[in-house]
């Protein structure tokens, strides 16, 4: 018995009288040797062992045995087997082998080292096929005679007294093309038929004397192949004239055939043979080169053009390639048959590798290390295949999941234990790379947050992240929630006010456009946020439509169908209105004081009532703010708030707590002599008096030439300093963020937040969120500052556990797994509305799909399914369970990916050591992919070109790397001979 466990490929090269002996240990480089045999080598058999080959040659009448234990395969003995034998079969019972001696008329039986083992029989005018059951002991031989047409049975299970069962079996137009069942009960005979252009398969029953089972079963023309799958529930016949297959199920208990199914092929199919586990089939046609692809289950094909003239095709043992001789040049094709896994990319000793992120260029990756104490994320080279310098977390943190930014400006790990989000970014440089300095920031998220999940929004703004512990999501901001809007979406000459919707999606900037003194001037720029996060232009208010002059400081009332505008340069207030939000703006009032009229009004606050109307004045020594009634039309003047006393005219920006209650303005104090900080925020208790008071210095709260400031809440203003651009003495601008004091007149605490120092800001405005905008005179920009992360409810704490999350393609939606509600939470992130679709018990892992869209997939842990989630034909836009897909092999998914080009779903469920690939037209499995000891999350590469995924395998320690391509000739071929047309895969000992 031989102890050899590589696998070969056996096949006789006409031409050189020689036997190609192929090591397929390296399946896509494979190593050819070629011992010399007899003389027109026809056909090779292989021992059930795997140590022989036995090869006919046909001209000098012998039989080779051929040596296989050994690198050089020599031919041990050559023994006579009659005239012009053409056909060997091998692996019968006491491993005897069966020759078909063409010339002679006979059979010749031989033991496993070439001996003979009886006499002769004769068979018929011209045996030319032979067929016996597949694997160990088989104890009959079919005997094809096509001269005259028939089918013998010759009993082998006495060694050496070989026998002919029974008369022969007259089959008209029997062809070459036979095969035996497993078992040995039923043999398959393929022929022309009788009086038709068509072929047809008889079945036989090898029991009952060859007694033929049920009637002919009709294929198509001049069968010249045909196969059985290795369990032999499934017959596969190639029509040579009719440039198909016919595919056909099989009852293994009566050996009856269905009725065949019709595939197109390439002209003129000459080999057939199904992959190991049973579920393809290869075909090549002789005269086309082309090799067509079948799945069994559902019946489907695909086709690729080989070169030359294929002319025999087998698989390798695992299944993951065919090979398929060329008659033409004597190569060996390579083909590429099914997805496998390459390598193993060590992750560390000890690390238990549960996520996986690829690099957009697929160059690299990262890997979230969740074993105890790791606190670190692996860093793999994808092009070597080895692990590079691991980025260290920090301490107490331990990540789960992990995501890398489109534009590679950052990447972002999960931290469960610690509720942090560690957010990676480039040490030097614009975009991470593999082997370059990371730094780590954690960024907190609520406290018990929890988080698992994370995703990155398409455009590189936000990471996303599932909360299990606070039912919400978590938008985090990686820049700060700080970025600009560029002067040409602006669109402004001079901008010098701001206003912000409710809900933070609509912009109004005015723009004093260098409006000369008392004469009509200026616009106010409209922009709106899209569902994608960016700004759009959406037109103007001009000059005449809000009879403006000069403008500066905006209000807008919470309606947004009144907008209030400071008229800088002939001392009124222009109040415009609409009918909707949807409605343009025109020109409602105009506010006025007498007798004595305003001077430069500068800063504007509104009640949130919308009835009053507050405006700074610079009449006079001394700075002012002017209450309006605007409640009705005209708008009465109700008294005069006084801001300081026996100074220069004060130009004051003004804003009003969120309750209503307190009134603040800010001093910019230019007319001061000194070479320090300046500017003083004043406030009043609007129901205690007229006379405000200092809140704030320059001293106490980093207050230096400020501009404007607003109200986060009643106790949080935001102020804009300009700081100082001349020299000497130059100072920073910034943002001061003062926390005011019980009385809400005083300071607690200040922080600060630099602004361009290249820049002149000058006005601000906030929505309800919290999204601040400073309008930027200098750049003709605005500055928007959102908050760093902004919690996003999707249910209820203890009702509710968020898992995973995937963004949509198109960026418009967060999609959500909520293990404990059975829930998909659908977060439209451009308003944050929440909608929840049931997808099922414990909803785990969710990927979305590319191409645009809101297509995803969500693996249902609990209900064993796939749900598909699509947009809901009724209502556009908005998504919807379209399909839920169940399959025996669907079972505890746990997280899926999507390859690049959409056409495939990577599946893992729980403790799986295989990737299951479903095809996404259906839903199907098609392939389970060996690829690890315990396999988590997946990522494929980005390039659709590229068919490769990558998965984290927790027990191994690794992340694995498997090729999914399901069908693709190789670039290289393999010389074989001149002239190599059968091959037969050799079974290995182990």
């Amino acid at each position: 018995m031989s102890d050899r466990n590589e696998p070969l490929l056996v096949a006789p090269d006409w031409r050189a009288n020689a036997l190609a002996v192929v090591d397929l240990a390296a399946p896509e480089r494979p190593e050819v040797r070629l011992p010399p045999v007899g003389s027109n080598p026809r056909a090779v058999a292989v021992s059930t062992d795997g140590t022989r080959a036995y090869v006919v040659n046909h001209d000098d009448g012998t039989l080779s045995v051929v040596d296989l234990t050994v690198p050089e395969h020599p031919v041990l003995r050559s023994v006579p087997a009659g005239n012009g034998p053409c056909a060997v079969v091998a692996g019968l019972v006491d491993d005897q082998v069966c020759v078909a001696a063409w010339a002679d008329g006979e059979v010749v039986v031989f033991d496993k080292e070439g001996g003979q083992g009886g006499p002769p029989l004769p068979i018929g005018s011209g045996p030319c096929a032979l067929a016996a059951a597949p694997g160990r002991g088989a104890r009959r031989v079919c005997v094809i005679d096509e001269t005259d047409a028939t089918v013998s049975v010759v009993d082998v299970s006495q060694a050496g007294a070989p026998s002919v069962t029974v008369p022969p079996v007259f089959v008209p137009g029997v062809t070459r093309a036979a095969a035996v069942a497993p078992g040995g009960r039923f043999a398959y005979v393929a022929s022309r038929g009788e009086g038709t252009g068509d072929g047809q398969v008889t079945v036989l029953d090898l029991d009952a004397d060859g007694a033929a089972v049920g009637d002919p079963v009709p294929v198509g023309a001049e069968p010249r192949a045909l196969a059985l799958s290795p369990t032999g529930d499934r017959l596969c016949v190639a029509n040579y004239g009719s440039a198909s297959v016919s595919v056909a199920t099989v009852d293994v208990g009566s050996g009856r055939v269905g009725t065949p199914a019709t595939v197109p092929a390439g002209a003129h199919p000459v080999a057939v043979a199904f992959a190991p586990d049973g579920g393809v089939i290869h075909v090549v046609g002789q005269t086309s080169g082309i090799l067509t692809a079948i799945r069994v289950d559902p019946l489907d094909h695909t086709a690729v053009p080989l070169a030359g003239v294929p002319a025999g095709v087998v698989f390798g043992r695992d299944g993951h390639h065919s090979y398929v001789t060329d008659q033409a040049t004597g190569q060996l094709t390579i083909v590429r048959a099914a997805p496998r896994k390459t390598a193993g990319i060590p992750a560390g000793e000890g690390s238990e590798p549960v996520n996986v992120a690829v690099s957009p260029d697929g160059t690299w990756a990262y890997a979230a290390d969740s074993a105890p104490d790791s606190g670190k994320v692996a860093v793999l080279d994808l092009g070597g295949l080895a692990p590079l310098a691991p980025v260290p977390l920090g301490d107490g943190h331990k990540p789960w999941d992990v995501a890398i930014a489109p534009d590679r400006g950052f990447a972002c790990a999960t931290s469960p234990d610690s509720s942090h989000l560690l957010v990676l970014t480039p040490a030097q440089g614009n975009e991470l790379t593999g082997n370059g300095e990371v730094k780590v920031t954690p960024v907190p998220l609520a406290p018990g947050a929890r988080p698992y999940g994370v995703a990155v929004t398409p455009d590189s703004r936000y990471a996303v992240t599932a909360d299990s512990g606070t039912a919400t999501v978590s938008l985090v901001d990686p820049e700060g929630g700080t970025y600009t809007i560029s002067a040409d979406v602006v669109g402004c000459q001079q901008p010098t006010g701001a206003a912000l919707s409710g809900d933070g999606r609509t912009l109004y900037v005015s723009d004093f456009a260098s409006t000369p003194d008392g004469r009509q001037g200026g616009q106010i720029a409209l922009l709106q946020r899209a569902e994608q996060g960016e700004w759009q232009q959406r037109g103007f208010i001009n000059a005449a439509t809000g009879l403006l002059s000069g403008p500066h400081e905006l209000a807008l009332s919470r309606d947004e169908l009144r907008l209030y505008v400071a008229n800088y340069q002939n001392g009124t207030v222009s109040i415009l209105k609409r009918d909707t939000v949807s409605a343009p703006w025109s020109d409602a009032t105009t506010v006025t004081k007498s007798p004595t009229p305003m001077v430069q009004p500068y800063g504007l606050a509104l009640s949130p009532d919308g009835r009053t109307l507050y405006v700074s004045n610079a009449a006079g020594s001394q700075g002012t703010v002017e209450e309006f009634d605007v409640s009705a039309t005209p708008a009465t003047h109700r008294r005069t708030i006084t801001i300081k006393r026996n100074a220069s005219p004060v130009h004051a920006g003004l804003a009003l707590s969120p309750d209503g209650g307190y009134l603040y303005a800010v001093d910019p104090e230019f007319w001061q002599q000194g070479t320090g900080p300046l500017g003083t925020v004043y406030g009043i208790q609007l129901s205690a008096g007229s006379e405000m008071q200092p809140v704030a210095t320059a001293s106490q709260a980093h207050t230096d030439r400020p501009s404007a400031l607003v109200c986060r809440d009643d106790r949080t203003l935001c102020v804009v300093n300009q700081g100082k651009k001349e020299t000497p003495d130059p100072r920073e601008a910034c943002l001061a963020v003062i926390t005011l004091d019980a009385s809400r007149l005083g300071v607690e605490s200040t922080e600060t937040r630099p602004l361009s120092n290249n820049d002149l800001p000058y006005s601000a405005a906030i929505s309800d969120d919290g999204t601040l905008c400073v309008a930027n005179f200098t750049s003709q920009t605005v500055t928007v500052f959102g908050s760093k992360v902004t919690p996003v409810p999707v249910g209820e704490p203890g009702a509710s556990q968020p898992w995973d999350v995937a963004v949509t393609d198109d960026g418009a939606y967060a999609y959500v797994t909520d293990r404990t509600a059975g829930s998909l939470r659908c977060v439209r992130l451009s308003d944050r509305r929440v909608t929840s679709l049931d997808v099922g018990r414990d909803p785990m892992g969710v990927t979305s799909a590319p191409g645009g869209g809101l297509r995803a997939y969500v693996a249902g842990h609990g209900s064993d399914s796939i749900s598909v989630i699509g947009s809901d034909d009724a209502s556009p836009g908005t998504p919807k369970v379209v399909a839920t897909w169940q399959h025996p092999r669907i079972t505890k998914p746990e997280s899926v990916s999507v390859s690049a080009d959409g056409a495939w779903l990577f599946v893992t469920t729980q403790d799986s050591r295989e990737l299951l690939m479903l095809d996404t037209r259906t839903g199907t499995p098609r392939f389970a992919v060996p690829a690890g000891e315990r396999l988590a999350g997946s990522a494929p590469h980005p390039q659709s070109a590229k068919h490769l995924v990558y998965l984290a395998d927790a027990a191994g320690a690794a992340v694995s790397v498997v090729d999914t391509t399901t069908l693709a000739p190789l670039d290289t071929t393999t010389p074989l001979g001149l002239d190599v047309r059968q091959s037969v895969g050799v079974p290995t000992t182990n």
